[in-house]
């Protein structure tokens, strides 16, 4: 349904990527976001050229003159509309709901007679006492004459709290005086005060428990935080990555490898902590205790974690809801909000005894339907084919019910906390399983198919992550069932292409581009590394190869996705077969470069496991049935029970979060990129390699079992690298003939650089084999010049035997100008910095241009603790010349281009504000860097003379 925003016409602005075939057009705001943190495509991962934006004015105009069906067809609705006409249509469509619900769909039901029919409630066997909590009495602070006005003024709390909130598309600045969560707080001190004056009114339980829960969704999505928090939270971003490091240390002691999923880290935690303890080592045990509760809150993904957590708001909210839930056990609104936040905490016999009980109380009532149909689902015990039906009946109802309100003229936003809202993750899950059951044909007659239903939620989820502020927990739970709807929309499009004897070309070419938009969404998204998103990934990669095998861009994914799962556990069973599958993947796309999609499947793609276990399946169907691609298709445990083993796959552009898309590269012990380490930001885009305040990625790879020194022969061509002859030859075809062939036979494969780097990857997993990968990577080098990747990977490559080499390698990276290079340009430039540090040269002419460079990003002053980080390692004497040196090199290049390095690193209205007010500020350079360097250093100097020969030698 088309709405409108007043911030839509923002949305609606459309940008292309310049020479994208076929063309790649992206939302203005979105692909600027993403252009500032890392230069590439997000779907083809090419880099983006200077010209790169290209705007599409007239896109907007064919999306509004689109022919589409009326959203209520499933209800008879016959009409056909332009795109634009949609949103007023469905506000006048006489087949739109009505809301109105016939009350024998529960009155017939067998436990509403069995329970219900004869008596008023059912007997709930579950035991809650009333009781004063030690944070209910830390709320019970003001004092107030009656309990009336203490409601009056929490009343008026929230409603300040609802006019100052954001609206979406807005940009949430508060300051420190005032913050809408302040407003909050104050109501909820107004009914626990108002609940010591009248404990026995189960209301007020009721309208605190509202204020708990909203203050949740305050925190989570809209990143209110109070004053003392933030500055906590600050204190803690500082220490992020160097707890990411002790917990893969852990890791690495208990034989996971590389970048474990958070589910391996978990255990590998839980077993030191146990060896701890059997040691009697008990201030270590609680360090490594105090790792594995940060590390369970901060990457969860279930909506029913905050429940669990007795400190959290939402824990808090149910304790009051049960409240007032014991004071009158016959209130159906107490009874549908202890059944939904039960239903979260997995108590689903308890939850669907609220629930019911309050259903049959007020069997009209869409939102005690809806959660009542999740609770049958959610029960130990399969449920029956009626029980099926039944909560299929009651989960349309709902939805029904919501879109009804939607296509109401005078609808406004919901509140969060509202049961059906699109922000709870809760009600879009239950939409799924909606989705699931349709596509069994559970409902017959005028029931909302599953493509409309998984099209639902992607639309809503997509809205929902829009308006995450902060990417919390509540945005990584949106964010899962974004990529839950989008993948199950893919399998619902192979599905209805099998039932096609000849298959269709634009099928076809269509699931290859879901395959290839949902690979981008994976890899862009903020969820914590975990196994189930691997196999998401995976197996849209086998849907796109077995659709089209002779893709050689579908190929390439298809690598990314393997080689990301060896990296996720080198050390399991079929690490090896993985790894093998993944080069063959990526030879197999090399092979293809300059072809036409027609043809027998490669070579390499038929010696791969799964694509044979596709054939023999293919071949054990009918013949006029085609299996939809390789692969398994998830269950429906794996699709109900997300679990903690969540992550994503596919190499990322973006440095700075622990991602399983990139592998470890065997290499020394070197410094975290980007110098100062600190944790990302708590927002929706991850961060980016090099940037300050973000976080750097730490070093988490293995040295090689076996150190060769990797030649880098300038003569020797791919055939002799690969394992398998790959023919790598470019082919240039004149411009018509390519076109001709490309419509005889299909569309043709370009030559990319992407192919090339994988395979240098995999090849770099092995000591073996990292000749071959280096010559790949010089390769990846003069193909795309603008690849920071290929340099950073090299250089790690060659740098344990070759440090000069390594450092030539990141002298060839072509910096742009100041005002144009990003985070992952800074990151190299810092590398530079710190292996002319390391390896006494100074005076190198590329220092003071990587740290202007660094500087323009980072500021000089940030760069000054790393490197003096570094010069620890030293020993004393060392320290001291180096630090002359340094301080003289510093000193002389400030002074020789202040005015240049100031223009450089702040922009002429910063340089304005810097004249008007000459206090220090965060990340200036000059006499602030180089006084830091100087005091730093100076304080590890342990006897006086030292002092004096370092004051006297400056």
């Amino acid at each position: 349904m088309l709405e409108t925003h007043p911030w839509r016409s923002q949305c609606v602005q459309q940008m292309a990527v310049n020479h994208s075939d076929p063309k790649h057009v992206f939302s203005r705001p979105y692909i600027e976001m993403l252009a500032r943190r890392s230069k590439v495509d997000p779907l083809s991962g090419s880099p983006l050229i200077d010209d790169w934006k290209v705007d599409e004015p007239n896109i907007g105009g064919k999306m509004s003159a689109a022919p589409v069906k009326c959203f209520f067809a499933y209800r008879g609705c016959d009409a056909v509309m332009r795109l634009s006409e949609l949103g007023s249509h469905c506000l006048d469509c006489p087949h739109k709901p009505t809301g109105d619900l016939d009350a024998k769909d529960v009155t017939e039901t067998d436990w509403y007679k069995k329970y219900f029919a004869s008596s008023s409630c059912l007997e709930i066997d579950i035991k809650h006492s009333l009781e004063l909590r030690s944070w209910e009495k830390r709320l019970q602070a003001t004092a107030g004459d009656s309990a009336d006005k203490l409601c009056s003024l929490a009343q008026d709390q929230l409603r300040l709290y609802r006019r100052h909130l954001s609206k979406p598309g807005d940009v949430l600045q508060y300051g420190d005086t005032h913050c809408p969560l302040q407003n909050l707080e104050q109501a909820a001190v107004h009914y626990a005060s108002a609940i010591r004056l009248n404990s026995r009114d189960p209301r007020l339980h009721f309208q605190l428990g509202l204020v708990l829960e909203e203050q949740h969704y305050a925190t989570e999505m809209f990143g209110l935080q109070r004053k003392p928090d933030r500055d906590r939270d600050e204190l803690s971003d500082a220490k992020i990555t160097a707890r990411l490091d002790d917990i893969l240390a852990v890791c690495k002691l208990h034989g996971y490898l590389g970048t474990p999923t958070v589910q391996n880290q978990l255990r590998a935690l839980d077993k030191e902590y146990q060896q701890l303890k059997e040691q009697g080592q008990s201030s270590k045990a609680d360090y490594v205790q105090t790792l594995y509760i940060w590390l369970s809150r901060k990457s969860g993904k279930d909506s029913g974690e905050a429940v669990q957590d007795e400190e959290s708001s939402v824990h808090k909210a149910l304790m009051k809801y049960q409240d007032a839930w014991a004071l009158s056990p016959d209130s159906w609104e107490y009874n549908l909000h202890v059944g939904r936040l039960l239903l979260l905490r997995g108590r689903s016999r308890e939850a669907l005894q609220h629930l019911q009980s309050g259903l049959a109380l007020r069997p009209l009532h869409p939102a005690l339907r809806f959660f009542t149909g999740m609770a049958l689902l959610s029960q130990e015990q399969k449920a029956s084919s009626n029980a099926e039906k039944e909560a299929a009946l009651f989960l349309q109802q709902g939805l029904e019910r919501f879109i009804a309100q939607r296509c109401s003229k005078s609808w406004v936003e919901q509140d969060p906390s509202d049961p059906l809202s699109s922000i709870s993750t809760q009600f879009l899950r239950g939409l799924l399983t909606l989705g699931q059951l349709q596509e069994r044909n559970t409902l017959s007659g005028n029931a909302i198919s599953a493509e409309q239903v998984y099209h639902t939620v992607a639309v809503l989820a997509a809205q929902s992550v829009s308006r995450c502020v902060c990417r919390g927990k509540a945005g990584r739970q949106l964010e899962w069932v974004l990529l839950d709807a989008q993948f199950a929309l893919l399998q619902r499009l192979i599905q209805q292409g099998e039932r096609q004897a000849p298959p269709d070309p634009e099928r076809q070419s269509l699931v290859a581009k879901r395959c290839q938009s949902l690979t981008a969404l994976i890899r862009l998204t903020s969820i914590a590394p975990c196994q189930e998103l691997l196999d998401m990934q995976e197996k849209a990669c086998q849907l796109a190869v077995a659709t089209m095998p002779l893709d050689s861009h579908a190929l390439c994914l298809l690598g990314l996705a393997q080689l990301a799962q060896f990296d996720n556990n080198p050390n399991s069973d079929r690490s090896k077969d993985v790894l093998s599958d993944a080069r063959l993947s990526f030879q197999a796309s090399i092979e293809l470069e300059q072809k036409t999609q027609s043809g027998e499947p490669p070579e390499q793609l038929t010696k791969q496991k799964w694509w044979q276990d596709q054939q023999e399946a293919k071949n054990a169907s009918k013949p006029s049935i085609t299996k939809p691609a390789g692969a398994r298709e998830p269950s429906d445990t794996i699709r109900a029970d997300r679990g903690a083993k969540r992550g994503r796959g596919a190499p990322t552009h973006r440095r700075g979060v622990a991602a399983v898309t990139k592998a470890p590269v065997p290499t020394p012990p070197v410094s975290n990129r980007g110098g100062k380490v600190t944790r990302p930001p708590a927002k929706s885009t991850p961060a980016a390699r090099g940037r300050a305040g973000a976080a750097a990625k730490p070093d988490r790879t293995p040295k090689p079992s076996i150190v060769t020194k990797p030649q880098l022969p300038d003569t020797k061509s791919i055939k002799d690298c690969s394992p398998d002859p790959v023919d790598t030859t470019e082919v240039v075809a004149p411009e018509s003939a390519v076109g001709d062939i490309a419509t005889a036979s299909g569309p043709m494969n370009r030559r990319s650089h992407i192919s090339r780097l994988g395979l240098a990857r995999a090849l770099s997993r092995a000591a073996d084999t990292q000749d071959q990968a280096a010559q790949l990577y010089q390769e990846v080098i003069a193909m795309a010049p603008g690849v920071h990747d290929a340099y950073i990977e090299l250089a790690r490559l060659v740098e344990p035997s070759d440090p000069q080499a390594a450092l030539e390698v990141y002298c060839r990276f072509p910096l742009r100008p100041s005002g144009e290079q990003s985070f992952d340009d800074a990151f190299i430039a810092g590398e530079v910095v710190r292996m002319l540090m390391a390896l006494d040269q100074c005076d190198h002419p590329q220092l003071g241009p990587s740290l202007v460079a660094y500087g323009k990003v980072m500021g000089l002053s940030e760069f000054c603790p790393v490197v003096v980080e570094y010069f620890m390692q030293l020993h004393k004497t060392q320290l001291i010349h180096v630090l002359v040196f340094l301080s003289v090199a510093v000193f002389r290049f400030y002074r020789k281009i202040r005015r240049h390095l100031r223009s450089q690193v702040h922009d002429q209205a910063a340089e304005k504000r810097l004249r008007q007010d000459p206090r220090p500020t965060r990340g200036r350079s000059g006499p602030a860097g180089f006084l830091q360097v100087q005091m730093l250093v100076m304080r590890t100097l342990v006897t006086s003379d030292d002092c004096v020969y370092l004051s006297e030698t400056l």
